[in-house]
């Protein structure tokens, strides 16, 4: 038996793309920070137009990285 509410447990995958002025200015380093220091796991690379990224993890992390 768990003492956590099973919400607690809740797990959410979020993918995302960002356009406009986000490469060359350190923006994949800022986020995989802030995934880290959240607990996510997950992967971001720029793309011919954008940043895609993806990230997993407790759902009210997924949600404060939102």
């Amino acid at each position: 038996m768990h003492d956590h509410p099973a919400s607690s447990q809740e797990r959410l995958r979020l993918r995302i793309s960002v356009t406009g002025t986000v490469q060359g200015i350190g923006f994949r380093p800022f986020v995989y920070r802030l995934a880290r220091d959240l607990g996510l796991s997950g992967w971001v690379r720029n793309e011919s137009d954008r940043v895609a990224m993806e990230v997993e993890g407790k759902a009210a992390a997924v949600r404060m990285f939102e």
